[in-house]
């Protein structure tokens, strides 16, 4: 049945499709933001990392576990949760006083935005289910364009919003976003459709389904890791003490019937493990460059914001256009050669950017960068299909979003560093180098599919 014959369709997928948008767009609108928030309140540069990395770290830990509630309990209420938090993290963050309260803000925020995708995943499934129809490709295909859209116009809109309102404007308009869903989510009606779960085991039972000792091992050890990236002393104490949680937490999970994050994916599968690793790379790889090259224009070059999301609003058209241009491509070897290629060619130019080059330099290497976004968005994509076991996709697009997350903290941690003297030139270079050394490791995780289309080959 097509989208037309389908009643109540656009009501319905709106404020999914909202709620989508909000971490991808809040992810990026900080990178033209990030500078007046850390003046206003009279923080170094480095600072800027407590902003970039709490909502990945928040998202790492809430996203699977929003997931399990999602089967539990009803989607719908988890989905109206999920922008219950939204609104709250955005009055928190318009009305600090403090910029710890921003960090609150920014924690609340990736809390609320995890739960996005996957109550949208089980609302889609349970709807189409209840009508006895397939789901339309193009609803699962609304879901994942609004994300890419909103993260590629992020950095635009984010240099708008702070030259039009001030800071605070990143935060607020949450607001306006997130009552338009609260007013379009779905009816009643539709909420019988998808109000089902397991709500009626015992609370032990949930409780118990819930795997909390996997989700505390999890989260001990990615806040050992965040501590150890932010601040590195005493590494002979946090090194060992992370390795050992995590052990910890692989053992728990390997013997767990319903784990937290089900690592079992992981046996004996060098394609998919070599995927996730790659997506750690290109996401860190995507944020060190995004949100450096936002810092630093206005530091270095004292470029206003708003200018500065028009520098960057190239980064975002290439981005979409590559991502529409390819997206019946099913040859992912070669998107995703390309994509790395181009990634290699951003990281490269960085080294040769300093305050005296000209703008149009610095858009021909965000375009560059964008387009290696929207390839690599689409190459990522169908590679996880093609390797992740038939029965096991579900829980592969999760661990490959959580890697995400992972990726992203380890580029808030590299600009923490790297910018601790400020947005300078010498930073921006230390920044490429790692983006560099990132790269390398990225080609030489793609080596066993080279090898496998080889072998298919022959």
């Amino acid at each position: 049945m097509s989208l037309r014959k389908d009643k109540g369709i656009t009501r319905f997928i709106a404020p999914l499709v909202l709620g989508n948008m909000l971490n991808p767009l809040n992810s990026t609108m900080l990178a033209t933001a990030i500078v007046a928030i850390l003046v206003s309140f009279k923080q170094n540069t480095g600072a800027g990392a407590l902003l970039i990395v709490p909502l990945y770290f928040t998202s790492a830990i809430a996203q699977p576990l929003m997931g399990r509630l999602c089967d539990i309990f009803s989607p719908y209420k988890i989905n109206l949760f999920g922008f219950f938090v939204i609104l709250i993290s955005a009055f928190i963050g318009v009305y600090a006083q403090d910029f710890s309260w921003l960090v609150v803000s920014r924690i609340l925020l990736g809390l609320g935005t995890s739960t996005a995708y996957p109550s949208s995943m089980t609302l889609i499934k349970r709807r189409y289910q209840a009508l006895n129809m397939d789901v339309p490709g193009v609803t699962l295909s609304l879901i994942a364009t609004s994300a890419q859209v909103s993260m590629a116009l992020g950095p635009f809109l984010g240099g708008v919003l702070v030259e039009s309102f001030g800071w605070k404007g990143i935060f607020f308009v949450n607001i306006p976003m997130v009552v338009i869903a609260l007013l379009l989510s779905i009816s009643k009606k539709e909420a019988v459709l998808v109000e089902k779960g397991d709500a009626q085991k015992s609370p032990l039972e949930i409780f118990k389904d819930l795997d909390p000792l996997g989700v505390v091992l999890f989260s001990g050890f990615l806040m050992f890791l965040l501590v150890t990236l932010l601040y590195p002393a005493y590494l002979y104490i946090k090194i060992p003490v992370m390795l050992t949680v995590l052990f910890a937490f692989v053992k728990a999970e390997l013997y767990h019937k319903k784990p937290f994050i089900d690592i079992r994916v992981l046996r004996v599968n060098t394609l998919l493990n070599t995927t996730f690793l790659r997506q750690t790379g290109m996401t860190f790889v995507m944020y060190s460059v995004l949100y450096s090259l936002g810092q630093w224009m206005e530091q270095a070059k004292n470029i206003s914001p708003s200018s500065v999301g028009l520098i960057l609003l190239p980064l975002s058209l290439a981005a979409i256009g590559m991502s529409l241009l390819l997206s019946n491509n099913k040859n992912y070897v070669l998107l995703l050669s390309i994509g790395v290629a181009l990634t290699i060619g951003t990281s490269l130019g960085m080294l040769f950017l300093n305050k005296e080059s000209p703008i149009y330099a610095i858009m021909a290497l965000t375009i560059v960068l964008g387009a290696s976004i929207g390839i690599l968005t689409i190459a990522n994509q169908l590679t996880l299909l093609a390797v992740a076991p038939a029965d096991q996709v579900g829980v592969s697009s999760g661990l490959y979003r959580t890697v995400g997350y992972i990726g992203a903290i380890l580029a808030g941690s590299a600009i923490k560093h790297s910018f601790k003297d400020g947005a300078t030139d010498a930073g921006l270079h230390a920044l490429g180098f790692y983006s560099l050394i990132a790269c390398i490791s990225i080609v030489l995780f793609m080596l066993p599919l080279y090898y496998k289309k080889r072998s298919l080959s022959n």
